[in-house]
């Protein structure tokens, strides 16, 4: 048969399982905090990454953008030399609409 503990071993057996239920909650809790430090760098690096990625489209795009003002600057500045008389009607003409438009009232 089997001796029955007495009221302090169990007592003191109680007292183990508690010390062990914090340690066990301590890990957890330490397992938790690194689990969102982990997912918090793991954020933050992806955000700076997209960050980048958008700098990086938006400067292509910047770049696009001057290279066709450059092209319609070099062909505006062609037509200008290759038809001096169309290009000087042309801008009369505007000059006179504009004016026309803006000066009514």
């Amino acid at each position: 048969m089997a001796q029955k503990a007495t009221p302090q071993e169990e007592i003191d057996q109680l007292s183990d399982q508690i010390s062990t239920l914090k340690r066990d909650i301590a890990d957890i809790s330490q397992s938790l905090s690194d689990l969102g430090q982990s997912s918090r760098d793991t954020a933050a690096a992806k955000a700076r990454d997209t960050a980048a990625q958008m700098r990086d489209a938006g400067r292509q795009q910047m770049d696009h953008a001057q290279d066709m003002a450059e092209d319609i600057g070099r062909q505006a500045g062609d037509a200008v030399r290759n038809q001096p008389v169309a290009t000087m009607g042309i801008a009369v003409g505007l000059g006179f609409l504009l004016g026309f438009v803006t000066g009514r009232k």
